[in-house]
């Protein structure tokens, strides 16, 4: 059980520090680096809220509904940014990857 805790810990810190550093060095306005913490923090809350609804089994519809719209929004932005921003190919995989490592580990950590 603790080896379990300890890798869903390890996902979220590893994965939520390497789009923030990464990022952060990548991108010369401070806007740019305000518009990717920005969809960072949406990702997390909406994954957060997401999963306590769950939890306590009060799922309805329109909650569904208004999760995956967001959760929707929150991708196109993100994948414009990426596409936008002064980024080399490997790094226009990376950041993805660490965002979808970052979440991962948030998701584990909320199901224990």
């Amino acid at each position: 059980m603790k080896s379990a805790t300890l890798i869903s810990w390890l996902l979220f810190i590893s994965g939520t520090l390497t789009y923030m550093i990464g990022l952060w060095l990548a991108c010369p306005l401070l806007s740019g680096k305000g518009y990717f913490l920005g969809v960072l923090l949406t990702a997390m809350f909406l994954t957060y809220v997401y999963l306590r609804e769950e939890k306590r089994g009060q799922l309805d519809d329109r909650f569904i509904s208004v999760c995956q719209m967001v959760a929707l929004i929150t991708l196109g932005l993100f994948l414009v940014g990426i596409l936008n921003a002064p980024l080399s190919p490997g790094e226009r995989g990376l950041y993805p990857v660490a965002l979808f490592v970052s979440l991962l580990g948030l998701v584990r950590i909320l199901r224990q």
